[in-house]
């Protein structure tokens, strides 16, 4: 029990980690430093970022300060993967989240390469943004699989247990239209909203273009290279997919409160994934209105995956049911 313990404070610690190194991707990716050092791992060849008129030295350090952090991270990961194998911490579930997480890591570091070498490459980005996401959902369930388990599980009908993991693969998406929004420069190709102009409400749209995941290798895709026309399509669809969620979110949690057997701890993870979610359309609103400041535009990356954490909460929470309220 003991060292479940420690695997779980190692799980938790290393969570707020990741959620630190995500802040601080979106911080770089906002101040356009993705390539504020061309070569990886170092910086023009160093550790540190090197004295010389040739770069700007503010979005190099950037860029490195992130890459510590990442590498930081990796090094955590390592530690909790060996925790695992030890004979206290063997299970199954423990070594399918461990082998899991190990390999996200290894792609991960490959995905921050290319980033740089394949120069900002919008599906690579995207992938690299989402595999930061998905590391974090690991660690998360390491931690909920480890915790103390002090309360019971109370059997729920099956269609709310799916009706989450639909309400999970939805915000997944939406994460998914968020990145390839952010990576492909189309977060200020809007400027009205609710619409995209509310001048022309029924604007064209250019799916075909917005969604080419496979683009040229060896372009500079810095500042981005799609047309006004595919972004503000990239931008719609991501404007669409929350009005979605909010949606399917507002049904679900009427079904839910009609057909739920009595556990508190499930209604507070419903509250919690309804304020989380205010606040993240709120921020998004924010974020048009006032074109993307700084704060708002960090915050709602990572409001995103505190959405997530709390959606893949209830779901291990239905299905497994052995986690103390939070």
């Amino acid at each position: 029990m003991l060292k479940r313990q420690y695997l779980s404070i190692a799980a938790i610690f290393a969570s707020f980690f990741a959620l630190t190194v995500i802040g601080l991707g979106a911080f770089t990716r906002l101040m356009d430093a993705g390539l504020g050092c061309p070569d990886w791992p170092g910086c023009y060849g160093h550790l540190t970022v090197p004295s010389t008129g040739t770069l700007d030295v503010f979005k190099a350090w950037a860029e490195m300060i992130h890459r510590y952090f990442a590498g930081s991270l990796g090094l955590m990961i390592l530690v909790i993967f060996c925790l695992i194998f030890s004979k206290a911490l063997r299970s199954r579930s423990n070594i399918i989240l461990g082998v899991s997480l190990l390999a996200l890591l290894i792609y991960q570091i490959l995905l921050g390469q290319w980033t740089v070498t394949y120069k900002l490459l919008p599906i690579v980005v995207t992938q690299h943004l989402l595999g930061g996401f998905l590391i974090l959902s690991i660690l998360w369930l390491i931690y909920l699989n480890n915790s103390d388990q002090s309360s019971g599980r109370v059997e729920q009908p099956t269609s709310i247990k799916i009706g989450a993991v639909i309400g999970l693969i939805l915000v997944f998406l939406q994460i998914f239209l968020g990145a390839w929004t952010s990576t492909n420069y189309a977060s200020f190709s809007c400027p009205d909203f609710p619409f995209c102009m509310n001048s022309d409400p029924l604007m064209a749209m250019d799916f075909n273009e917005a969604f080419t995941f496979f683009s040229p290798v060896g372009v500079n895709y810095e500042g981005g290279v799609l047309s006004q026309q595919a972004r503000q399509t990239i931008q719609m669809m991501h404007r669409l997919g929350a009005l979605l969620i909010t949606l399917y979110l507002f049904v679900y949690t009427v079904y839910f409160m009609k057909n739920i057997n009595t556990e508190p701890a499930l209604l507070k993870s419903i509250y919690l994934i309804w304020g989380l979610l205010f606040i993240q359309l709120c921020l998004g609103m924010i974020n048009v209105i006032f074109k993307l400041p700084l704060v708002t535009a960090i915050g709602h990356n990572l409001i995103a995956v505190v959405l997530l954490l709390s959606v893949i909460t209830l779901v291990y929470k239905l299905f497994v049911g052995k986690v103390s309220d939070p």
